[in-house]
């Protein structure tokens, strides 16, 4: 019975990995409606790890019950979008702040650096990319040494990389717009380790705060218009 009970659960956490990757990638996006069935014949199980994973995943806000409790994905909202960055401002900010207050400049610097490289090997993966880049960033957060700002970006993380997921997605320009990202990147790294905070805060609100959020409007503004 236990057995039974371990591969039952097992099996619920692959389809709840498997339905949420998709989310992210945009394999499911934002607004379409899902089925239990369907999802079941796509994995190729069961209903009941399908419903236990739909479950998850609507108590974790990624999936809505809307009119005669049809099931959708949820959207992306222009409001959601503000908020998101308007928490990445605050966050990341402070964090560049306390890296030069506290003289962390030249671990902190080699420790992006690290990320930094995973980010430049996933360019032609986009989900990939975008997740490797959302790291880097978090790794600047890390600095506050706050657990419970740990867990806010943690849970922000996946939003986070779900809307650039959309800005690379639905947009034209995507090699401008990753290698615009690398290069101010690569400047956000230099600026910390030459300790030249104006440089790295300069190319952070540029390319990854305010420039970020206009890029995400964009798209997200364009996505809803087109299939919403």
């Amino acid at each position: 019975m236990k057995e039974a009970y371990k591969e039952e659960k097992s099996l619920t956490e692959q389809v709840y990995s498997k339905i949420k990757e998709r989310i992210l990638t945009l394999d499911y996006p934002p607004g379409i409606a899902i089925t239990e069935a369907n999802l079941a014949e796509e994995f190729s199980v069961s209903r009941m790890p399908v419903h236990i994973a739909i479950q998850k995943l609507t108590n974790e806000g990624w999936i809505e019950t809307g009119f005669r409790k049809k099931v959708y994905v949820k959207g992306i909202s222009v409001k959601d979008v503000r908020e998101i960055y308007e928490i990445r401002e605050i966050l990341e900010i402070k964090a560049l702040d306390t890296i030069f207050k506290k003289e962390l400049n030249w671990d902190f610097s080699f420790k992006l650096e690290e990320k930094f490289v995973r980010m430049k090997a996933s360019y032609h993966d986009y989900y990939a990319f975008e997740y490797a880049d959302s790291e880097v960033h978090r790794t600047m957060v890390s600095v506050l040494d706050n657990k419970r700002i740990d867990q806010i970006y943690l849970n922000l993380q996946d939003e986070l990389v779900r809307i650039m997921v959309l800005i690379f997605k639905y947009r034209k320009k995507n090699n401008d717009y990753a290698e615009r990202i690398i290069a101010s990147m690569q400047k956000i790294i230099l600026g910390i380790r030459e300790k030249n905070y104006d440089e790295a805060l300069f190319y952070l609100q540029r390319e990854h705060l305010s420039g970020g959020l206009d890029e995400a409007l964009e798209a997200v503004t364009f996505y809803n218009k087109k299939n919403l």
